[in-house]
């Protein structure tokens, strides 16, 4: 049967990888799809323009009861999925057993490849020009000394208000090069496509386990050759010489500077491994992700019973669309996670919806229980902004791969026109665990602009575990009844559970409790502890009384929180105990 459609749009190319997101606004619904990603046989109905008749289920739409019937067969699998209902437990409930995170080890242990390709809290805006910088016509250099992924700096960038005649200079650093090569990948093809094209591509490239064959391709002829030019240039030169190219695409440029043996290193994120097929990709995946499968009820039971098959979902094929859309054309392994064949390389905690708003991504979901598909689309939005940014306005980036230790005299060594910045944001290094905060601030502190070069300069630092290492054992004790009183106006529990440690109602009790704790009161012993002040005096620096750039406790629960918030912010993974500390400079 031929489809016919009356859209007023087209493609602006013949290459069937140009994808479009197509928006069919009705009173009620945004829907947004890609083109390739969806299989228009199975579940696109041409009365979908029909404002009158758009019938919601959980995690699907549409556009009459007819439709709903003939994709049944399709759906039932998922609609009647077990997890689906409030009454679903976990496995070790229905095996009458013990769970493996008591009986095997640590309730909190890690598995699986300890990196972080996807950020683990939500994306910030590092600039927030409102409350800051009067004059945003003036030249701004930003530092993000241990990146992680591109989250944060697409949130900037999109806050940014643009002069062509005002300077933007982004410098970007980890240290991990499997970071690193991925931001260079995924800013090229910001660069290089039209805006749309290049966001889904981005999307899929960042977050998809498979992609589509078109995406390997377009990535192998129009990206791959710009790394492939630079290693042959540079052959014959010394594996650990530093060595440098800048690509310039209209008004932005990318300048990307690694060891030679690290260029060599990029080339292999295009590829996957003749050996490797998309079945073996996906085993090799799952041998992670549900490796652990007491942990993942454990995080599945803690979720809205709507929202766990999406999880589930995921885990399971680890492709990042909205939930009905076919997955039918995503039969590639995507290359930046499988250009080795042996192992996924991130831990089974990873989580996409961890690194966005949780509020952001559920006004983008079309559909009440579809998370991911909120997820995609929150995603797409916001990389688009970003391309279409890069592609009108003049931004340099600069990407390097050191210990943050080494930035110092790496931006010195290789000529930044100008080495103090408008802003640095340094993640959680300034955790015990790693740098801590005394090489922290003493290394970055002198890279900060001074008062009379921009008094709203700021270095942003992030500690995720200072609260949880100032809880001492009377603080377990002497706070639980008043912290279980607060937990139980969002999760109903009986006395009788106190007795089942393993109960998964009072796993997820002792969870919650975490998100009650006095944050004030705990990070202020920890700054006396450690003696945050004074290490950051004797670094040049002072910390903001109040900060301008991000709250201190973003992730915090409201004090009068509703229970919709509650959900939401046990479903973003923080347990709100993250703090920022803002610095500026004492001169």
């Amino acid at each position: 049967m031929t489809l016919k459609f009356n859209f007023s749009w087209k493609l602006p190319s013949p290459d069937p990888f140009a994808l479009k997101w197509i928006s069919v606004w009705s009173p009620r619904y945004l829907v947004l799809m890609s083109l390739e990603a969806v299989d228009f046989s199975k579940w696109f109905c041409r009365k979908w323009q029909n404002t009158e008749h758009v019938l919601t289920a959980y995690t699907f739409q549409y556009c009459s009861r007819e439709c709903q019937k003939a994709h049944w067969p399709i759906h039932k699998h998922d609609c009647k999925s077990p997890l689906m209902k409030s009454t679903w437990t976990p496995g070790w409930v229905r095996e009458k057993r013990q769970p493996t995170f008591v009986t095997d080890g640590p309730p909190m242990s890690q598995y699986g490849r300890k990196k972080y390709l996807w950020g683990n809290v939500s994306a910030i805006d590092i600039l927030n020009l409102g409350k800051n910088e009067v004059s945003v016509e003036q030249d701004f250099s930003i530092l993000f000394a241990a990146s992680g992924d591109l989250r944060n700096v697409v949130k900037s960038v999109n806050s940014m208000v643009f002069f062509l005649s005002a300077r933007r200079d982004i410098v970007i650093n980890d240290i991990d090069i499997d970071i690193v090569a991925r931001n260079a990948i995924l800013l090229l093809v910001a660069m290089n496509f039209p805006a749309e094209e290049a966001a889904s591509m981005m999307l899929h490239l960042w977050y998809s386990a498979l992609v589509p064959q078109g995406l390997v391709d377009r990535l192998q002829k129009k990206i791959m050759p710009l790394v492939q030019d630079v290693c042959t240039k540079i052959r014959e030169k010394p594996s650990t010489s530093l060595q440098s190219k800048t690509w310039r695409c209209g008004p932005t440029s990318l300048r990307l500077v690694l060891q030679k043996q690290e260029w060599d290193k990029v080339l292999l994120y295009f590829q996957v491994p003749d050996t490797l097929s998309a079945d073996q990709a996906q085993k090799i995946r799952v041998s992670t992700t549900l490796a652990r499968m007491d942990h993942v009820d454990r995080a599945l039971f803690s979720q809205q019973p709507g929202w766990r098959v999406g999880m589930m979902k995921f885990r399971e094929d680890g492709i990042l669309l909205p939930f009905g859309a076919s997955r039918h054309s995503f039969k590639q392994p995507n290359p930046t996670f499988y250009h080795v064949t042996d192992d996924w390389p991130m831990m089974d905690s990873a989580e996409p919806l961890n690194g966005w708003a949780a509020r952001d991504v559920r006004a983008k979901a079309s559909v009440k229980n579809d998370l991911y598909g909120g997820l995609a689309l929150h995603i797409v939005h916001n990389l688009t902004e970003f391309c279409h940014n890069i592609q009108l306005y003049p931004l340099r980036f600069q990407l390097f791969q050191v210990d943050a230790r080494a930035l110092p005299n790496m931006v010195r060594d290789i000529g930044l026109p100008d080495t103090r910045f408008d802003r640095i944001e340094v993640s959680n290094i300034t955790d015990l665990c790693h740098l801590g905060p005394a090489a922290t601030l003493s290394t970055f502190g002198p890279m900060l602009k001074r008062k009379a070069q921009n008094p709203h300069a700021t270095l942003l630092t992030l500690f995720i575990n200072a609260v949880h290492e100032s809880i001492t054992p009377l603080d377990e004790i002497g706070g639980l009844q008043a912290d279980l009183k607060k937990v139980m106006r969002y999760i109903p529990f009986s006395p009788n559970m106190m007795r089942d440690k393993t109960s998964p109602q009072m796993i997820k009790v002792i969870e919650a409790r975490m998100m009650f704790r006095d944050f004030d009161e705990l990070f202020e012993r920890y700054m006396k502890a450690h003696s945050l002040p004074q290490i950051g005096r004797a670094a040049g620096l002072e910390m903001k009384d109040r900060n301008t750039i991000v709250d201190p406790f973003p992730f915090r629960l409201s004090k009068n929180a509703t229970q919709e918030e509650f959900d939401m912010k046990v479903c973003d993974g923080a347990s709100g105990g993250e703090r920022y500390v803002e610095w500026r400079n004492l001169e």
